[in-house]
């Protein structure tokens, strides 16, 4: 799997720019989300602004509010996670045959001449 559209999650600013990147997929204010999970207006933009690290508990509760995994929030190809989150939800209500024939699609679609 080629990453090199990745990058890397190695320090505050990092970190804040991917969950910025996140929240405005979805189109939530920094301070509706703050309010939303709980906190201070300004607790998102602290956070996306380098400024400080959720705990744990309150990353876990953000991933939680965005519906994504903690996986999904660190795996920076994942170009739209939520769309992914929502997209393997439907291919569990296929049958094999139906999930062949979308893989063949898929397969189409993304083949390189």
């Amino acid at each position: 799997m080629d990453n090199s559209n990745n990058f890397i999650i190695s320090d505050a600013k990092s970190f804040g720019l991917r969950l910025a990147r996140l929240r405005e997929g979805k189109s939530i204010s920094a301070r509706e989300m703050s309010l939303s999970i709980g906190q201070n207006k300004n607790y998102i933009n602290a956070i996306e602004t380098g400024k400080n690290y959720p705990s744990m508990s309150s990353f876990l509760y953000i991933c939680e509010y965005m519906e994504i995994t903690p996986k999904d929030f660190f795996d920076t190809g994942c170009k739209n996670p939520f769309l992914s989150e929502e997209f393997l939800k439907t291919i569990q209500q296929l049958n094999s045959e139906q999930v062949e024939h979308l893989y063949n699609i898929i397969l189409d679609i993304t083949s390189k001449d």
